[in-house]
């Protein structure tokens, strides 16, 4: 009887994961990519208590931050630890937080899922500053590691990355029709970059001009809801069912934010046939090189423009031209060809 090969053992560091306390864009991608690879591995998944646990894979906890710089700094040791107490390991693929890492013979993997130079410079105060700090350490994690992945071309130019995975796996079609009356969605918070309140601006504005009673759908943290005005729907701690649905039936998402190493919302409109209007930073940038201009992603040059461009687009209707949506697709399969797990396989874990 052959000897079965023996399989790949990698190990993930990602604290940035679904559960109690995250549920933004990064921890939903890692998920998912990690559910996809979990059949072709031996997976093990190091995170902070109170993540959800992913069958197929095994699951390490360290405690639960309390603080900015336990959850930046006291972390990487921690995870550290972890690392170094589980014997035999081919790879180490981290998501951050692996500056303490240290050698090791395992191959080094690290994703890179933004600058934090460049959310240093679309924030305030301690935040501002604990991103300089990050920004220097991400510099020293792209000197240490063996195999470097971007989900862009910024982060690909700025770490001298190997490849550019954009952060998307494949959106499950949603069989759902469009609102009668319009309705847009925004994805993330009120403030910071995300700048959510020029999506409430600009939907406030249209109502005013029009005389339309024009919806918005906000998916954002529990704390923000009192930031938002009556007339907006805020939902948190939605699953992906839940917000796919609610973008596949919307006219339009909104997508103001100052900085994105990519913008998983824009792409999951994309890949759902919704209208995306969206202000420029590096990730819009980039998926409207890739969706191209034929496509339903339109960029303004200032968030002034806005109101402007949701006017325009409500004009228009609820569902995209063929051309459009012929465009979207054809971008959106390019995007997903990049992200395939077996590149991860055969390029960056081989």
């Amino acid at each position: 009887m052959a000897k079965q090969e023996k399989r790949l053992s990698v190990v993930w560091l990602c604290l940035e994961w679904p559960g109690e306390e995250h549920r933004g864009g990064v921890a939903r991608y890692a998920y998912r990519l990690a559910r996809e690879l979990a059949p072709l591995v031996e997976l093990t998944i190091v995170t902070e208590a109170g993540g959800d646990p992913l069958p197929g894979a095994r699951m390490m906890y360290v405690p639960a931050s309390s603080s900015r710089l336990s959850r930046y700094y006291g972390q990487a040791l921690r995870l550290r630890r972890v690392v170094r107490s589980l014997g035999d390991v081919d790879v180490v693929h981290s998501f951050g937080d692996d500056w303490a890492l240290g050698r090791g013979p395992w191959r080094r993997v690290r994703h890179f899922l933004g600058l934090s130079l460049s959310e240093a410079r679309s924030s305030r105060g301690l935040r501002r500053l604990n991103h300089y700090v990050l920004a220097a350490l991400e510099k020293y994690s792209q000197w240490r590691a063996d195999y470097r992945i971007a989900i862009g071309p910024e982060s690909y130019e700025a770490f001298r990355c190997e490849a550019i995975m954009p952060p998307v796996v494949a959106v499950p079609a949603v069989d759902v029709a469009k609102t009668a009356e319009p309705t847009v969605v925004f994805v993330g918070s009120h403030g910071g970059r995300k700048r959510g309140r020029l999506a409430e601006e600009a939907v406030e504005k249209v109502r005013a001009a029009t005389g339309r009673q024009v919806q918005l759908i906000v998916f954002g943290p529990d704390e923000d809801a009192a930031h938002w005005s009556p007339l907006t729907v805020h939902r948190a701690g939605a699953s992906d069912d839940e917000v796919h649905t609610a973008i596949a039936a919307a006219w339009a998402l909104l997508s103001p934010s100052e900085y994105e190493g990519f913008g998983i919302p824009i792409f999951e409109a994309s890949a759902l046939g919704t209208a995306v209007i969206a202000t420029p930073n590096p990730g819009s940038r980039y998926q409207a090189d890739v969706l191209t201009e034929r496509s339903g992603l339109v960029l303004v040059d200032s968030p002034d423009e806005l109101a402007a461009a949701l006017e325009s687009r409500l004009d228009a209707g609820p569902e995209l031209s063929a051309t459009q949506q012929e465009a979207g697709r054809a971008g959106v399969s390019a995007l997903l060809a990049d992200a395939s797990v077996a590149r991860l396989l055969d390029e960056a874990y081989r």
